[in-house]
């Protein structure tokens, strides 16, 4: 009797046989629910108004630069050979406009400074440390227009003046360009502390506790405790800060046009432009006097400007988050 002993499969045919028994059977096409299709209608709508609301408009500042349009109407343009381009590398309003606004910027960075030496003063938790918090975050939580009004009564050049009466002058300080910027600046530096001030203290809670007594321990006093140990471990928080007073400077408007009203004669920003920042520039360019296709150029020469200052900002803070490992 001959017995039927099987052979061994090769290795191949193992895998083949394997990949039979592990096959899965194909997977049925599922059907389309209802409940998709609301879910499509809901995540399309903001996608729509950002089409609407952003891209098109960015479409069209971009189209708009290289033609002329009549009275903002978008059916008038036409192709102007680069024209806009000429005429903004030889504007020297907009130098200016640029020179206050990098001025007045500097005015976030100064209420910076100013939020970061009451922070650490705060930060001692001394009794109603919490009510001056609260009292300093005011001004920043009020409209900027109506604190700007506000100061405008203090600037006032009438006797009933703020300023002229406690100083005993009669002076124009909205009047005269020497005084005009300044203007600009101090309610910018009253108005922006508040937020820094919050933000450095939740950024001091942050640091670790024993740091400084590792610090005391080696025998390094206040001072040298919080230059060699609180600035560095607060340094991302104070270039977030910085790039945020940065943006903010760039985009000094309001401020600027309650402060400095527009002569619609001379279409001067306050005695001599002294009052003139880029985004004040823009709207008189493109709203007040129709000239948007002109403005785009601005507006994008301003969004470059702005870019490289953030992208400086971003690399430093980036930098600052290594160092803390």
């Amino acid at each position: 009797m001959q017995d039927n002993y099987a052979l061994p499969l090769s290795d191949e045919e193992v895998q083949k046989e394997t990949a039979v028994q592990t096959e899965k059977p194909n997977k049925q096409k599922r059907k389309f629910r209802r409940e998709w299709l609301y879910c499509w209608i809901v995540v399309s709508l903001p996608i729509l108004g950002y089409v609407l609301f952003n891209a098109f408009p960015i479409g069209i500042s971009i189209v708009s630069m290289f033609t002329d349009i009549k009275h903002n109407q978008i059916a008038t343009m036409q192709w102007n050979n680069f024209a806009h381009f000429a005429t903004f590398f030889h504007d020297a309003k907009y130098l200016k406009a640029l020179g206050i606004t990098l001025w007045l910027t500097g005015a976030q960075f100064l209420s910076l400074l100013i939020a970061l030496v009451v922070a650490t003063l705060l930060k001692t938790k001394v009794k109603g440390s919490r009510l001056m918090q609260t009292l300093y975050f005011i001004p920043y939580i009020c409209s900027i227009v109506a604190v700007t009004i506000m100061w405008n009564q203090i600037f006032s050049t009438s006797e009933a003046g703020v300023l002229n009466t406690i100083l005993g002058t009669q002076i124009s300080w909205r009047g005269e360009a020497k005084y005009v910027t300044w203007c600009i600046f101090t309610v910018i530096v009253w108005q922006a502390p508040g937020y820094g001030i919050v933000m450095f203290t939740a950024a001091f809670l942050g640091v670790d506790p024993c740091l400084y007594e590792a610090a005391k321990i080696d025998g390094a006093n206040g001072w040298q405790s919080y230059t060699k140990i609180t600035l560095p471990q607060i340094a991302p928080m104070i270039l977030f800060l910085a790039l945020a007073g940065w943006q903010a400077g760039l985009g000094t408007f309001d401020a600027a046009q309650v402060m400095a009203p527009l002569n619609t004669f001379t279409g001067n920003a306050g005695p001599e432009d002294m009052g003139l920042t880029l985004a004040y520039y823009n709207y008189i360019k493109g709203m007040q006097f129709s000239h948007m296709d002109y403005a785009s150029v601005m507006n994008w020469a301003t969004a470059i400007i702005n870019f490289a200052g953030a992208f400086l900002f971003l690399k430093l803070r980036k930098r600052a988050e290594d160092n803390l490992g």
